[in-house]
C-alpha cells in the first residue's frame, strides 16, 4: 500500500549505480506496470545466491548481472552510455 502511492504517479523507475537494489529497482517497476532504466554496477554475487542464468550459473559478473536482468524482464534491452566504465543501461521502453 505504501508502495502504490510512491510508484503510482511514477512514469519511471531508475537507477544509477544502485548496488544492491539494483534487480529490486527492475522487480518495483515490474510490480507496477512501470518502466525501468537502470545502470548496474556491482553484482554482489554472495548477497544473492538466488540470482541464476537459465543454465543454473550463480550470476557473478558484470555481463551476467545485465544477462540476469534481461531474463527477468520480457523486453529489456540494453543501450550503451556515452561515457568510460560501466555504462550499459538496461531498460524497459515505455508506452506512448
Amino acid at each position: 500500500r505504501r508502495w502504490s502511492g510512491i510508484v503510482g504517479s511514477c512514469v519511471l523507475v531508475t537507477g544509477l549505480h544502485p548496488d544492491q537494489a539494483t534487480g529490486a529497482a527492475a522487480q518495483l517497476a515490474k510490480a507496477f506496470g512501470k518502466p525501468f532504466a537502470v545502470v548496474p554496477c556491482c553484482t554482489f554475487a554472495d548477497d544473492f545466491p538466488d540470482r541464476r542464468l537459465p543454465d543454473g550459473r550463480l550470476v557473478r559478473t558484470y555481463e551476467e548481472l545485465i544477462s540476469w536482468l534481461r531474463e527477468q524482464n520480457a523486453g529489456a534491452r540494453v543501450e550503451y552510455l556515452p561515457f568510460h566504465g560501466k555504462n550499459a543501461v538496461v531498460f524497459t521502453p515505455g508506452v506512448g
